[in-house]
């Protein structure tokens, strides 16, 4: 695993305790001590204010240059400790500003900060499996469960260990001595005009590409023929000689992706393509799960583990040229597109764009204007507490909820999955237990669209994070989404969805920001093709799935029924779609839990004699 941790002194001076196994200690001052693993020593950087009253620490994919980096130091001094947390590139930010230290991840998950608390100290890390192997902690089964059979149901502060403490994106661990933890909100950036965005967006991307580019070092990127992927891809042979990868299967064989693909690389002379035929390789999804052991450990159940196969073929090119980082698109259709949210903008007063906003809608989706209506006016007057109040209510009670347009659809800020009806009446009042506690923090002034928004943002960013992780632990390939980096996230997200989204246009900021640096025809598509290969991967590793289930750690405690878990396998098998989500999500948490004993012992080590007798 790769991560970093860290202790903080709340009564100094620091005691010696165990230290990560295999850790580069970056930073040690009596009351601060932090170590980084599976770190390069360019992935730390560092620097002091001049008045030597503040510090700024980064570590991870961070190209920014040592003046940026002096720059965000002497911020911090004048009291701006954020900007810190908005340089190019992801990566953990600690903040030194007189005795206060404060620890940031990034706005979109892909670095996650952890944290336990004892009377004397407060360790932090960018791994809970790490911290839940110091102290014992068991992984939380009800928000795993929580997850495949609810939607919209955010994981607030609570990390997926009991009793392990997680900062919300966008928000920093605050330490000082004498005191508490607490958390704080980062400010949230101004909102901008889209063509101010569009100008911002065009620089930045730019320069996150560029810098990763320029490393000197082999390069490669995903070419899927999508705008995320062939923008990225751009931007990159604009500055080296990139090897590109397009993955096809039987579904994807015949749709425009490739075609468009091929279009990107015949006009940059830098791309050299290779078109993986899943086809050919034999990959599909849900390949290599007989024996879930092989499987890297993650720091939280990953989708990821659907796609081992698939990504061990789409892969393959670039590591048999040596490429030392690959490029994705991932975190483009969070950015550059939107949820469409009439509901957000009525609650916002712009009651009139929001009713044509949703005639539109219901235009679009061909069905019943007033339902879509109804709805968008009904948000107005809920909040997000309010529905995760009714959410409970419905699991706890197994009590039908009302239909709902599918356009209407977008007026509710959560809702039940069909898998629910996985849950046995222990589940039920479990998981409604977890979403009665969720609502009495929810914050009342959330819109629906802003809400679901962010949560897709950070399951994105994840699921980023645990695909780096997969690909280093696999094939010793780090994986880039600049996409997901927190000035790029800004500068979109200070556009309103509805600006970003408009009818009858796809991702129009694209266009607006990469006109000349991207293949024109790519960013004038209107397509998005669908992925739909993963039914042939269901049906041939049928057996390796239901093995997996029937063993289910979530079943053997009682929450689910591995029946009617099976039952929603055969079905999805034969093509419903009702539950498809749900397993996807489901496999991942079991083989995640089957591995994680394995891991227990694995990540600390006693701190050397000479330290703990001093």
């Amino acid at each position: 695993m790769r991560y970093v941790a860290g202790t903080f002194a709340r009564t100094p001076p620091l005691v010696a305790g165990p230290r990560p196994r295999g850790g580069h200690e970056f930073h040690h001052d009596g009351t601060l001590r932090a170590w980084s693993v599976g770190h390069d020593s360019h992935e730390v950087c560092c620097a002091v204010s001049r008045d030597h009253t503040a510090e700024v620490i980064l570590v991870g994919a961070c190209p920014a240059t040592a003046e940026e980096v002096r720059d965000a130091a002497e911020s911090a001094a004048r009291g701006h400790w954020h900007h810190a947390g908005r340089l190019p590139g992801s990566y953990l930010g600690i903040v030194r500003v007189g005795r206060s230290v404060r620890v940031v991840g990034d706005r979109a998950a892909t670095v996650q900060v952890h944290w336990i608390a004892t009377d004397t100290a407060v360790t932090f890390s960018t791994s809970a499996a790490a911290l839940a192997d110091l102290t014992r902690a068991a992984p939380d089964l009800v928000r795993l469960l929580a997850e495949a059979t609810t939607w919209g149901v955010e994981p607030g502060a609570d990390g997926w260990f009991e009793g392990i403490h997680r900062v919300p994106p966008g928000a920093a661990l605050t330490l000082n001595p004498g005191a508490p933890p607490t958390i704080e909100r980062l400010p949230a950036p101004a909102e901008r005009s889209f063509a101010g965005a569009a100008e911002a967006l065009r620089h930045e991307l730019s320069l996150a590409v560029g810098r990763r580019a320029l490393s000197g070092r082999p390069l490669s990127s995903d070419l899927s023929g999508g705008v995320d992927s062939s923008s990225i891809a751009c931007l990159a042979a604009a500055h080296t000689d990139v090897t590109a990868v397009s993955y096809i299967d039987a579904a994807m064989a015949d749709q425009d992706d490739a075609r468009y693909a091929a279009g990107v690389a015949a006009a940059y002379p830098a791309i050299t393509r290779h078109l993986v035929d899943g086809r050919r390789s034999g990959s599909r999804h849900f390949d290599r799960l007989t024996d879930p052991s092989g499987v890297p450990l993650t720091d939280a159940p990953t989708l990821n583990v659907s796609r081992l196969g698939i990504l061990h073929a789409q892969l393959a090119p670039a590591v048999a040229v040596g490429s030392t980082g690959h490029l994705t698109g991932g975190g483009g259709d969070n950015v550059l597109d939107a949820f469409a949210s009439p509901a957000d903008r009525y609650r916002r007063g712009a009651r009139a764009a929001a009713l044509r906003d949703a005639h539109r809608l219901a235009r679009e989706r061909r069905c019943a204007v007033q339902p879509v209506v109804r709805a968008v006016t009904a948000a107005a007057r809920g909040t997000h507490p309010k529905a995760l109040a009714r959410l409970a209510d419905a699991v706890r009670g197994d009590a039908a909820l009302p239909a709902i347009p599918d356009a209407a659809d977008v007026a509710r800020w959560c809702g039940r999955l069909p898998a629910a009806r996985w849950l046995t009446a222990a589940g039920r009042t479990a998981v409604a237990d977890l979403i009665g506690a969720r609502a009495q923090a929810a914050d009342p002034a959330v819109g629906p669209g802003a809400l679901r928004e962010r949560l897709a943002l950070e399951a994105t960013g994840a699921e980023h994070a645990h695909l780096d992780a997969l690909a280093r632990a696999l094939w010793g390939l780090p994986v880039h989404a600049p996409f997901l980096d927190t000035r790029i996230v800004d500068v979109c997200h200070a556009v309103p969805a509805w600006e970003r989204r408009r009818p009858g246009d796809f991702k129009p900021l694209a266009r607006a920001a990469f006109t000349g640096l991207v293949h024109a025809p790519v960013l004038s598509r209107r397509t998005k093709t669908p992925f739909d290969g993963i039914y042939d991967g269901l049906r041939v590793n049928a057996p390796a799935l239901r093995a997996l289930l029937k063993r289910s750690t979530l079943a053997g405690a009682g929450l689910i029924d591995t029946g009617v878990v099976l039952a929603s396998l055969d079905r999805t098998i034969h093509g419903s779609p009702a539950d498809l989500a749900s397993l996807d999500t489901l496999v991942a948490a079991e083989v995640w839990l089957s591995n994680l004993p394995g891991a227990a012992g694995a990540w600390w080590e006693p701190a050397p004699a000479q330290e703990t007798s001093r």
